[in-house]
């Protein structure tokens, strides 16, 4: 029963032959609901599957209803990545291990935006400023701080992490999801390119013929090989601009 703090009924008793009433859609409505639900759309079917009608019917309501909580699609999508960035283990920095600190950041930073099909597209080409964002942003320049970067090069660099992982993400639900495609089509598409690369004449691509072990390489984890050589490159490239 639903009553207020003076006891009263909040909403009037049944009637016999009155039409329902939805209130349980109304009251699920609020912006942390449609954010959820959203949410339910893109893990099911990607960002270019939510509209407010699609997100609308999640909640058993119309996409009207939505726009008294959420602008638009555009500021749904970026309360979505925000949520989602609430995922990431934030970290206290030690100046001791601080390499592996970042690392260990940027790698869950990766991994959760993996398991939210093509969620990471919207984080490329803007400056996420929501509250979890934020708080993300923080973290990342004080493990970076801890490591006695210089601030130019913690500017930089921060740019140049957030979108060597948030590209990474994108890249992979292209290859997994966005194509459609399981693990074992993937791997038989990398094996007739590989084949293809390596019959090609070597008179005329003779450095390409002659790497194309190294340029389709055995990635047996799943392409995380691909990913820690670059978080290495990186995270060795501010060090070494640093000390200059």
């Amino acid at each position: 029963m639903f009553v207020m703090a003076d006891g009263v009924l909040n909403q009037p008793p049944p009637r016999p032959g009155a039409k329902p009433r939805r209130v349980r859609a109304e009251r699920a409505l609020s912006r942390e609901a449609i954010v959820a639900a959203a949410l339910r759309v893109i893990d099911e079917d990607g960002i270019d599957a939510v509209t407010m009608r699609r997100v609308g019917r999640e909640l058993g309501t119309g996409g009207a209803s939505l726009y008294a909580h959420i602008a638009g699609k555009d500021e749904l999508l970026e309360l979505v990545f925000d949520e989602v960035t609430g995922e990431i283990p934030l970290i206290t920095p030690d100046p001791r291990r601080w390499q592996e600190q970042l690392k260990e950041y940027l790698r869950s930073w990766h991994a959760t935006f993996l398991s939210h099909r093509d969620l990471a597209k919207v984080g490329l080409g803007r400056v996420p400023i929501g509250p979890n964002s934020l708080r993300g942003m923080e973290c990342m320049l004080a493990i970076m701080r801890a490591g006695k970067l210089q601030d130019d090069v913690i500017g930089y660099g921060a740019d140049i992490l957030a979108a060597y992982v948030t590209a990474s993400a994108y890249e992979g639900d292209i290859w997994m999801t966005g194509n459609a495609a399981s693990p074992e089509v993937i791997q038989a598409y990398q094996d007739e390119l590989k084949t293809f690369l390596s019959n090609l004449p070597a008179d005329q691509f003779p450095t390409l013929v002659s790497l194309v072990p190294a340029l389709m390489g055995d990635d047996a984890d799943d392409g995380n090989a691909r990913f820690e050589f670059g978080l290495d490159v990186i995270i060795r490239g501010l060090v070494s601009r640093s000390k200059r």
